[in-house]
């Protein structure tokens, strides 16, 4: 059984993870934390095994903070952080496990390794991501689209990989890559059909990662099961790739 605090509980994730972690027998939902209404989780008296948020970005010091002093995990899932704040996030990594996770779906974390697997190949295509997302949500392009675009950078070489973005309607999430050449095109498609996945995944990943050595970790460290060989010196390489990739 494990301890979790969520933040962002009156938000859409929020909401919808409550509802998620209710099928779940071993996790215990202990507290919500809304810094930016004054919820600072004064009345959470158990121990904090992992914090899971889906808030807002200007949240992200309280968060930091709090849990350098409960000593807990921090799953952030919240996107649009800027380069000092991923910074930030960065180097809380060398006091409590963090992860900053763009998507928690593992459809999209096997889409990125296909991504990766076929980008170089197909480094003489035009390669464009296309994301469409709800009416609401504020970032764009999207979390997901930047990571997308930071691995195909990565294997290619490129300095840019242009993204669209579509607002509209109810969409939960969808992401496109599309690789045109001559006479020719490629297209690698995820379709999120609910935010149910996005809930499901993080808590699947908070059961993997609320128990690990202080550090930043990706969602590729989960899924590619790295957790059971931790390397602090390979820790440190990918932590440097990562900051580069941001700056």
């Amino acid at each position: 059984m494990i301890n979790i605090v969520i933040c962002g509980i009156n938000g859409a994730m929020g909401k919808v993870i409550k509802r998620e972690l209710e099928t779940y027998e071993n996790i215990r939902l202990v507290g919500t934390l809304s810094p930016r209404n004054g919820n600072t989780g004064e009345d959470i008296k158990d121990k904090v095994d992992v914090v899971i948020d889906f808030s807002n970005p200007a949240n992200i010091d309280y968060l930091i903070d709090y849990n350098i002093e409960k000593n807990s995990a921090l799953l952030i899932c919240t996107t649009g952080y800027n380069l000092e704040q991923k910074n930030k996030i960065i180097n809380a990594g060398k006091k409590i496990p963090v992860m900053l996770s763009s998507n928690t779906s593992p459809g999209v974390n096997v889409f990125r390794k296909i991504l990766k697997n076929i980008s170089a190949e197909l480094n003489s295509f035009d390669i464009d991501i296309i994301e469409r997302h709800h009416s609401k949500k504020i970032d764009s392009p999207s979390g997901t689209a930047k990571t997308l675009a930071e691995d195909i950078i990565s294997v290619t070489g490129r300095d840019k990989i242009e993204t669209h973005a579509l607002r509209a309607g109810t969409i939960p999430g969808e992401h496109t890559v599309v690789f045109s050449g001559n006479g020719e095109t490629l297209e690698i498609k995820h379709t999120a059909f609910s935010k149910n996945i996005f809930a499901r995944g993080a808590l699947d990943i908070a059961l993997k990662f609320y128990n690990k050595p202080a550090g930043f970790y990706t969602t590729e460290d989960i899924f590619n099961n790295y957790d059971e060989t931790f390397d602090e010196k390979f820790h440190e390489r990918e932590t440097s790739k990562c900051l580069r990739r941001l700056a």
